[in-house]
Formats: C-alpha cells, structure tokens, sequence
C-alpha cells in the first residue's frame, strides 16, 4: 500500500466527510426558518413528529451493514473478492427480506393506529398522517440498501466516492424538500417529493456501483447463511454504541431534570454543547482512517495499522487542545451571546466539561481500532458499563450541595476515564503496541513542523 496513495484517501475522505459534515450542517439551519414562515410553529411541529417516527426504522439492519463492510474491506484488501461477494450478497440478502418484512407490517398496520390521537396531530387529517409516515418510512427502509452500497464503496478505497454520491442524495432531497415548501405545497406533496428524490439516488447510487466495483453482482448465488451466522455476534454488538450514546446525550438530562429541574438541565446541555465543539472534528478523523484501518488488518500490515493509530490519535488530542484554549479565552462571551444572557454562566462547569473533552480525545479516536476489524464486541459491554457507572455517580454527586450541577459533570468525567482506561488498552492489544512508544509518539510534534514549513517550501518552488 503506497504512502502517497494512502494519503491521497485520507485527505479524499477528510474532504468528503467535511462536505456531507457541512451539507447536513446546513440543511438543519436553513430548513427551520423556511418551513417556520411558509407552515408556522404547529404544522412545522407536527411535520417534525411525523418524521421521528421512521426514523427509528433504520435501526432495523441491526448493524449488519456496518460490520459487513469491515469484513468486505479486509477481504477485499487481501485481494479475496469472491468472499467479499459472499459477505455482500449474503448481507443484501438479509437487509433485503427485514426491510421488506418491515415494510409489509408498516403497510398492514397503519390504517389501524390512531396516530393522530396518539401524537396529538391536528392540522393533518389521519388521512395525510397515515401517508406522510408510509412514505417516510418506505425512504428510510429503502436506505438501508444506501448503507449496503456505501461498505461496497468503502472496501475497494472509493469510501470518499460513496460518501459524496450519498451527500450529494441527501443535499437533493433537502432542495426538493424546500422547493416544495417555498411553492407553498402542503405536508402531503412535499413528502412525495422527498421519498421520490430518495427512490431516484438509491437507483443512481446502484447504478454508480456497478460501474465502479464491477465484481459486486445483485443476487442469491453467492448468499450463505454462514456469513449471516459469522457477523451476528458483532452486528448486535454494535446496537450497543447507539445506546451508550443516547445515554450519554440523553439519558443523563432526565437525570438530571429528576434531581434538579428544567433550569439547570438547560444550564448543563448549553456548557456541554459548548466544550463538545471538537467531537465533529473527531468525528470527521474517525470515519476517514475507518476504512484504511480495516484495509491495514486485511493486509496484515500491522506497522501501518499502528501508524494510522498513533497519528490519527495525536490530531485529535492537538484539535483538543486548540480548541480547549480558545474556549478557555471567549467561552464565558460565546456562552452569553449564545443565551442572549438568559441562561446565567457557570465558568467551572464549563471547566469540567474541557477536562472531560480531553479525556475523551484518549478513547474515541483509538475506538475505530477494534470497530474497524468487528473486535468491539467486549468494548461495547465495557463502554455500556462506564456509561452506567457515569450516570450513577453523576445521580449521587449532585445531590452534594457543594457541587450540585457540577458533580453531573463529573460523573460523566469519571465514566469517560473508564472508558479510555479500556478502550486504549484494548487498541494497543490489538495493535500489538506498548504504551509506551504509544504515549511517546503523542510528544513527536514533527507533524506541526511540517504543516508550518509546508507553505515555506511552496513559496519557495514558485519563486
């Protein structure tokens, strides 16, 4: 694998997954005002709760489709397609049948839920609520071959292709959206719009694929029940990293609003989104080197994985830190202009949150390690366990009245330190690296010398 075709990926990727980072950015700033003057607060407010509803939908592939494309990227890697043909098949198969299945009982049974009751909707008739969530429902089922397609791209090193293509789908269906609602179109016409753009970029995304990957053929031929048997384990693992999530992003406000009420939930989620400002950034580095981490292993080239680890590992910590001391500077002003001074600062909450930002940029990085191989099974269970030792310490410390809010914080501090305490290790195990030379190539800052000669260097070619 040459370095400069890896770098060549890894800044295509960089840049795909900024474009569809800021496309989605986007679309949720601009989308709020637009349906705000054109349907109004209620009907823009029913259209939202209408749409919460499929999108629970996609969570029926059980992570198969993730765990499918680590394994195709390392098949695919040591150059054994015709497996990777297996898995592929094997996965749409699957995918195929639970979305059709699914499909079939959201068609059986929604002409029988009083949804409108149930969500108390009353500027749509149950006519048009009934048809709103079939279609959206029907879109987010028929994305779940998007994400199949996506593994396909990601495991030939076209990961940067896929993700454009599936942006550039997303950005359509926002547009139309927004069209539709800007020629003053109800609920009803403005989701025809968007499942039809969806129905239109899936066939697109198919027909890129099989000009792209030209050994990935539709079908049952290749499809075995031993693959499906094979990625079970670690498919259902990954179900677990949404609910460590929704317990982290979530869960710990009901906490917290049980404890000690609406004002002080607000309070805590406006400092946290503040001090969260680098997990985009992270998010960004995690899914670039994602599949070059899958390819690595699929090689054997265990030199490389450990190179991708450490330097992927050290750009998150220095991203950390840049931003921990911007925030230290302007984030009591950009918490009060944000607020418009409604939500009273609390400069030592705001501290901790950056402690716990740094701890995190220890584990979540090194993370894509054991995702990236369908080794996360006994991560999942030990970042689940943190997780509930973290909303459990953080239920006790605020009812210290010397912390109060604060000690929430802390807990999640505390189970964010647990966290990287196993993940890191567990990376280095399956590295087959120290901690030693791991922590030593965190202080090699030659990378900082290179950026900052870099535009010296080009200057001086020009002249």
């Amino acid at each position: 694998m040459s370095t400069r075709g890896l770098q060549r990926r890894l800044i295509a990727g960089f840049g795909a997954n900024t474009f569809s980072r800021l496309s989605t950015t986007l679309t949720q700033i601009f989308s709020v005002p637009v349906f705000l003057t054109h349907w109004g607060t209620h009907l823009y407010g029913e259209w939202i709760l209408l749409n919460a509803i499929p999108s629970y939908f996609g969570l029926s592939d059980v992570g198969f489709g993730s765990v499918a494309g680590n394994d195709m990227t390392m098949l695919a890697a040591a150059e054994n397609f015709a497996e990777a043909l297996v898995v592929f098949q094997s996965v749409w198969v699957l995918t195929t049948v639970i979305s059709s299945a699914v499909a079939v009982l959201l068609i059986g049974s929604i002409w029988f839920l009083p949804l409108d009751r149930w969500l108390h909707v009353y500027a749509l008739s149950i006519h048009d609520v009934r048809l709103i969530v079939l279609l959206l429902g029907l879109a987010v089922l028929l994305g779940m071959q998007e994400n199949l397609f996506q593994q396909a791209f990601r495991c030939v090193g076209k990961y940067p292709l896929g993700t454009m293509a599936k942006s550039l789908v997303v950005l359509a269906a926002f547009l139309g959206t927004m069209v539709g609602v800007l020629l003053g179109l109800s609920p009803v016409p403005v989701t025809i719009i968007y499942a039809g753009v969806n129905v239109a970029g899936v066939l697109a995304l198919w027909i890129l694929l099989k000009r792209e990957v030209p050994w990935i053929r539709f079908g049952v031929e290749h499809a075995r029940w031993a693959a499906i048997r094979r990625l079970t384990s670690p498919a259902l693992s990954f179900m677990g990293f949404p609910v460590v999530n929704a317990l982290n992003l979530q869960g710990i406000l009901v906490v917290i609003g049980h404890v000690m009420g609406p004002i002080a939930v607000v309070t805590f989620n406006t400092a946290r989104t503040i001090s969260r400002s680098a997990a985009q950034g992270m998010n960004l580095i995690n899914n670039s080197i994602w599949p070059e981490m899958s390819a690595a292993f699929g090689l054997g080239d265990m030199h490389l994985a450990r190179k991708l680890h450490r330097r992927a590992c050290q750009i998150s910590i220095l991203l950390c830190l840049g931003i921990t001391l911007l925030i230290l500077l302007f984030g009591n002003w950009i918490w009060r202009i944000w607020t418009v001074g409604k939500v009273p600062t609390d400069p030592v909450l705001l501290y901790i949150f950056l402690v716990q930002m740094l701890v995190s940029a220890f584990w979540y990085t090194s993370s894509v390690v054991p995702m990236a191989i369908n080794k996360h099974q006994r991560m999942a269970v030990a970042m689940l366990t943190a997780t509930t030792v973290a909303l459990l310490a953080a239920w006790a410390l605020m009812h210290l009245p010397a912390l109060g809010l604060r000690g929430a914080a802390i807990g999640l501090t505390l189970g964010d330190l647990l966290t990287a305490l196993y993940v890191l290790r567990e990376s280095l195990r399956l590295l087959d690296d120290n901690l030693s030379g791991f922590g030593g190539s965190m202080l090699d800052l030659s990378i900082l010398r290179r950026l900052v000669n870099r535009p010296a260097l080009a200057a001086a070619k020009e002249e």
